[in-house]
């Protein structure tokens, strides 16, 4: 009996390894074809993960890849995102092992602009932080982020000529709120006094400059030499707190002090700091301040910590569907997620900041009006900065609708109503600070698994990322309750914790467009204290 169940077993075995032998991988693949142009994209689906195994067992990675490609793409015909999202990781996965490094990132790209997920922060006060999110630098506060603006572009809050208004003054009632900063440009090589109205403005409403030093004849001219020291000294009496933004966007290839050999760069970003350092040590902070593209080439270009004091970004979106991986004309990518890397790279050791940026209300190519997604994405920028990076320090907004360039950029808060409310609501947040030494009363903690939520009412919020590039609500279900139906940007609710103290529960949060269509549903663990 044991002999005859062996032969079964054996005959078997040996029967699907022919089976697998003698599978025609191709033949399938054309039958997969036949059914992805009859719109069968299920059946397809099949196929293609019939055979993708077969590839892998012959490391025929590219080939792999090239399934799993099509498996994703049919996943988005079917409007199954989330399994899209999972098989172009998979074809970012097996185009990096067979060497194909650009096809990997594109699949990788594509994947993130259509992954979703979402995470969940309770409200609390800074003073239960301490000095968690600070580093003791010069000016930053411990909490909270100084706003800021480059505004005397913006003929309703500035006259160059009358200076009635000067944007000290009349960008503030523009906007409804104090600002702490404002940046202004300075070509390096003039005397301080090219812009005395600029300081004695700043002076007498009591904020601060991001000057913006421009090395336009390139950085052979930055010396340390009495030029150089005079400006400092100057700014040191000049009363005025000044964060000194010395050649930013250096990684740019657009700019004239830009460097191929950063070192270069590097070693006259060290003597200026060195003469600031010496010669204006209270009132000048020395930032570095790339832009945030090119992102391969950034940290190449840091001079050190010992000479930065404040790490800036320059931080634009412009309405882009060319990216679009459904080909459906949308621009899905994050203005905040584009902070992420230098967030990541930099706030560990210095005050980061954006020193200036925006979102753009038109898409210039096609003069198309994007106001609507605009003011979403500046508002999803300002609501959810606080929480997933706390250790910003400032942003700047740069209120302006000029460019030395032919493409015209739309960031002008009073040339757009919609988008000035937007900002107005967004900077509204106690997180955002009007003036040098004030600190924010609230802050924000990550809840979930590891970081338990308290048994009691907490006002929670969240931030949820999906493949539509705007939501109009979220619900969050615990238990398969709905407990809360918000509206609105960060998603606050007042949640009740207090009948699950002890345990781990799942809050389900679930997002919808503006037709009131689910986009996506996401489970996120919580323990309860």
């Amino acid at each position: 009996m044991m002999v005859a169940l062996f032969t079964i077993i054996v005959a078997f075995t040996t029967f699907h390894t022919y089976e697998a032998q003698a599978m025609d991988v191709w033949g399938i693949f054309k039958q997969a074809q036949k059914l992805d142009q009859q719109g069968k994209y299920a059946e397809a689906i099949a196929k293609y993960n019939q055979i993708a195994p077969e590839f892998l067992k012959k490391k025929e990675y590219g080939n792999a890849a090239g399934m799993y490609r099509r498996i994703g793409d049919d996943y988005a015909k079917l409007k199954k995102y989330d399994d899209a999202v999972t098989n172009w990781d998979k074809e970012a996965e097996y185009t990096g092992k067979a060497n194909m490094t650009q096809m990997s990132i594109a699949a990788k790209r594509k994947a993130d602009q259509l992954r979703s997920s979402a995470r969940l922060f309770v409200e609390t006060t800074a003073s239960a932080l301490g000095s968690t999110n600070t580093h003791g630098a010069i000016f930053e506060p411990k909490n909270g982020a100084y706003i800021g603006a480059y505004a005397e572009l913006d003929p309703a809050v500035h006259n160059s000529k009358t200076a009635k208004p000067f944007y000290t003054d009349g960008f503030p009632a523009l906007t409804g709120k104090g600002h702490a900063a404002y940046l202004i440009y300075f070509t390096y090589g003039k005397p301080l006094s090219s812009i005395k109205s600029h300081i004695d403005h700043a002076r007498e409403a009591g904020v601060a400059l991001q000057l913006g030093i421009q090395p336009l004849k390139g950085l052979g001219e930055v010396q340390d030499d009495a030029y150089l020291r005079q400006l400092a000294r100057d700014i040191a009496a000049s009363g005025v707190n000044v964060f000194l933004r010395f050649a930013n966007e250096m990684n740019g290839d657009w700019v004239p002090w830009h460097e191929t050999n950063p070192k270069n760069y590097i070693e006259k970003f060290r003597i200026v700091a060195k003469v600031f350092h010496e010669e204006a040590p209270d009132n000048v902070a020395m930032v570095w301040a790339p832009d945030r593209s090119p992102e391969y080439s950034i940290n190449d270009y840091y001079p050190g910590d010992d000479a930065v004091d404040w790490v800036g970004v320059s931080l634009y979106t412009i309405f882009n569907p060319t990216l679009d991986p459904l080909k459906q004309g949308e621009d899905r990518s994050s203005h905040l997620e584009k902070f992420d890397y230098i967030y990541k790279q930099y706030a560990s050791r210095k005050p980061v900041y954006i020193s200036e940026g925006g979102v753009a209300y038109m898409y210039p190519e096609k003069k198309q009006d994007k106001t609507d997604w605009a003011v979403y994405k500046m508002k999803e920028f300002y609501a959810s900065l606080p929480m997933l990076y706390p250790k910003v320090k400032a942003v700047f907004w740069f209120d302006s609708n000029h460019d030395a360039s032919a493409r015209i950029k739309y960031y002008m808060l009073s040339a757009n109503q919609k988008l000035l409310e937007g900002y107005k609501q967004s900077v509204a947040n106690p997180f955002y600070l009007s003036g040098l030494g004030d600190e924010s009363p609230v802050a924000y903690k990550p809840i979930n698994a590891a970081s338990p939520v308290p048994a009691s009412t907490q006002k929670i919020s969240a931030y949820v990322k999906t493949w539509s590039p705007t939501i109009s609500k979220v619900t969050y279900t615990i238990g398969g309750k709905t407990v809360a139906t918000v509206t609105s940007l960060p998603w606050t609710a007042q949640i009740d914790f207090a009948p699950y103290k002890g345990k781990k529960i799942d809050v389900v949060v679930k997002a919808f467009d503006s037709k009131n269509a689910l986009v996506t549903t996401q489970k996120v663990a919580v323990a309860v204290k």
